[in-house]
């Protein structure tokens, strides 16, 4: 028996070395292997034989039910056909069996980022073997593996490329077999770019003459599609050079809201804002020396006449005499109820940026006047945005996650101690360094802002209430790499606070009622803010990490003078016209 699956004349077929040897068709169409999962788009293109699957570096074949594949000492087989479409885009895999996060690691076949195809194999280390020819973009290459008892080989066009020595048996795993990228347990990432056809997998080790034999030349070449447009998220003029030219908000009013003195902590970071029963409330990341340093917490104060003046300062996340901290998070109310959840992290998973990055739940108890812990609420991601609702109940911030990637928090309905993480796919061209992220949400459909290179804005879509997401990738909305914030006002208008250019100029862009993309721009901070008076890593003039709530009329907005001191721009909403400017 043998098993296939056709995507757009994509043929998956796993047959045994007898069936092979017995000249069973390879390309013949039949039922769907059980297990078998499509994440993200797909499209056909001319293949080898008929159509192929063209795989936009955004999509992933995932084969759950994958342990019919190998088997034991016998070793199994594997070949397909490669059309590659892009050099320099990282590693780019082509089949793998891995889970990294999960510690699931096995074997793999790629075009490499030195643009090389390469095999590598798990051997308590990475043991590898790479093609001496690179491959040409829009023609056909046949790749192959073949797996034996003590030894692996790599085989290209009909030719053994190398061959790798085993000290020990590949693991099995209970991690999937995926094509096109690596599903790592949600993230999906190192995916091709360009087009595969007639994917055979055998359950033996089969002989060199036979993997010779599956080579044929293949004249037809693809031409390669053009590279996508970028996202439209701004639909104004085109961008000054000069940013002293966008006007400032009209009637807006700035303030300090907390500056550390001598004795006190001296970094801040973070804010956050929100009204709650004729009381503002702001709160921020404050630590003694440096930016996520050691006994970090999570301060704030309180406001009586709407952000005029501040009472003292009071602890909410205290933070711990342990390699953990709390840091910065989100305020809102939630069924009549003050919220806060912030991140907290340095011990436990190993993370990219943040070890063991999780969020705590506080509620305020007003009888009280104390914020008391609801535990943690969230795991592997640091919360950014007011919770939004869905059409479906469920409600979603963005956030990123321990390595610094983008990712979003989905909550369980009204259920706030709750929360789904699904990261966020993403080009490797994003580069992402600490990739924050901020969402607005319509009906099923949710559009992730990140923070991302290129001087631009990096936009992921999600239709289907932010459980799966489109490959992030550039916009035309030009961004420092810094936090942004979306939000949606209440007569219909997005807005989009963030930097331009750098950290000297924080603006607010704003959409016209209704519409999806953002065309007018105003200054709110501009020029370099005061520099920090102490020392501190991190540090430096800047106007940055902003945070937007619409109260009475208005939009305030909280960030960072410095990583030192708590700003305030209170912005009247009649100043924000659906003019187009600059």
């Amino acid at each position: 028996m043998f098993r296939a699956l056709l995507l757009s004349g994509f043929t998956f077929v796993c047959l045994n070395s007898a069936q092979a040897a017995n000249g069973q068709h390879w390309g013949f169409e039949h039922e769907q292997i059980p297990g078998m999962r499509v994440q993200g788009k797909i499209s056909s293109h001319g293949g080898v034989d008929g159509q192929s699957v063209v795989f936009p570096g955004a999509t992933v074949l995932t084969l759950d039910e994958s342990e019919h594949i190998e088997n034991g000492d016998r070793g199994f087989s594997l070949n397909v056909w490669v059309n590659p479409y892009r050099r320099n885009a990282g590693q780019q895999m082509i089949v793998c069996k891995n889970q990294y996060s999960l510690n699931r690691r096995e074997w793999g076949v790629m075009l490499d980022k030195d643009n090389r195809f390469r095999l590598y194999l798990w051997q308590g280390k990475w043991v590898t073997v790479a093609s001496e020819v690179q491959p040409k973009l829009g023609h056909w290459h046949l790749v192959g593996i073949v797996m034996r008892r003590e030894s692996a080989e790599l085989w290209v066009n009909g030719q053994r490329a190398g061959t790798v020595t085993l000290s020990r048996k590949i693991p099995r795993t209970a991690a999937p077999i995926t094509i096109g990228a690596v599903d790592d347990n949600g993230r999906i990432w190192q995916t091709f770019h360009g087009a595969m056809d007639n994917l055979r997998m055998a359950n033996e080790a089969l002989p060199a003459k036979q993997m010779a034999a599956l080579y044929h030349p293949v004249l037809l070449t693809h031409d390669i599609p053009d590279a996508p447009e970028r996202f439209t998220l701004w639909s104004g003029p085109r961008f000054p050079h000069d940013s002293s030219v966008i006007p400032f908000v009209a009637g807006m009013k700035s303030s300090v809201i907390h500056s550390p003195g001598s004795n006190d902590h001296k970094f801040l970071h973070g804010a956050a804002i929100v009204e709650h029963k004729g009381v503002m409330y702001a709160n921020w990341a404050n630590s003694p020396t440096n930016e996520n340093g050691p006994q970090e917490t999570l301060r704030g104060k309180r406001s009586k006449d709407e952000g005029g003046s501040w009472g003292d300062l009071e602890v909410i996340g205290p933070g711990f005499n342990t390699a953990e901290r709390h840091s910065h998070g989100i305020l809102f109310v939630h069924q009549g109820k003050l919220w806060t959840i912030c991140a907290r992290f340095g011990s436990g998973t190993q993370g990219r940026r943040f070890d063991g990055l999780k969020a705590e739940a506080f509620v305020l108890d007003e009888e009280l006047g104390r914020w008391e812990s609801r535990g943690i609420v969230m795991e592997n991601c640091w919360p950014y945005d007011e919770p939004v609702r869905m059409k479906n109940g469920n409600y979603i911030t963005g956030g990123q996650d321990r390595n610094g990637f983008p990712v979003v928090a989905i909550s369980h309905g009204d259920d706030f101690t709750q929360w789904d993480s699904v990261l966020v796919p993403f080009d490797p061209a994003l580069n992402p360094s600490f990739a924050e992220t901020t969402v607005w949400a319509d009906e099923e459909r949710v559009t992730a802002v990140i923070r991302g290179g290129g001087g631009v804005a990096w936009v992921s879509t999600s239709t289907d209430f932010g459980r799966n997401w489109t490959m992030a990738g550039p916009s035309n909305f030009s961004m420092p790499r810094a936090k942004a914030y979306a939000g949606m006002l209440r007569n219909g208008q997005r807005y989009l606070l963030s930097n331009l250019q750098n950290r000297d100029t924080l603006v607010i862009s704003v959409s016209r009622p209704g519409e999806d993309t953002l065309s007018s721009m105003y200054r709110i901070r501009h020029g370099k803010s005061v520099p920090p008076r102490f020392p501190g890593r991190a540090k430096s003039s800047q106007w940055s990490y902003p945070y937007g709530y619409e109260h009475n009329g208005k939009l305030y907005v909280v960030y960072s003078i410095g990583k030192e001191e708590c700003g305030l721009s209170v912005i009247p909403l009649g100043s924000l016209s659906a003019e187009t400017n600059p």
